[in-house]
């Protein structure tokens, strides 16, 4: 092998680790969701609603609860759509933003299947979109795992496989 080909393999073989993230699961999304359910019943919801803001919380990062650090909480008043986005944890900018106009790469109104979801009978589910993954730059498939909570519509995404 020569020595160009030798400098190409080993400058590009750093990055394989980089693409083969792990990735959060449903059973993940769903454990995420229950604890961060047990801690708003706990806390309260303006508590709550600034911890589950925060970057750094352990819900957002990378912690027990949330071990691959891919997962963050989103959550919205469930009794009215355009009330504004209450939590993002990867994106504060977006909070108290009307969001229920905001399409995924199909044309779906995410938000507003969310809602439909919080508030169907069963008061959780999961739900489908397509979504730009931040850490691969693409457009991938998605889904979220939304529940009720008392006034609100809590959730966390995963990317499928």
């Amino acid at each position: 092998m020569n020595k160009w080909m030798m400098g190409v393999l080993l400058a590009t073989a750093w990055q394989l680790p980089a693409l083969a993230v792990e990735r959060s699961n449903a059973e993940d999304a769903v454990a995420l969701v229950n604890k961060a359910i047990d801690y708003l019943k706990k806390n309260g919801p303006e508590k709550s609603i600034t911890e589950f803001n925060t970057l750094t919380s352990p819900f957002n990062s990378t912690s027990d609860i949330n071990k691959k650090g891919d997962l963050y909480l989103f959550m919205f008043n469930a009794k009215q759509v355009t009330a504004g986005q209450l939590v993002h944890g990867k994106n504060p900018k977006i909070v108290g933003k009307d969001l229920s106009e905001m399409r995924d790469a199909d044309g779906v109104y995410l938000i507003r299947e969310i809602f439909k979801t919080c508030n169907s009978k069963e008061g959780k589910g999961w739900v489908n979109y397509k979504w730009p993954n931040p850490v691969t730059n693409t457009v991938e498939a998605k889904q979220s795992y939304v529940v009720k909570v008392d006034d609100f519509c809590l959730g966390t995404g995963i990317y499928k496989p």
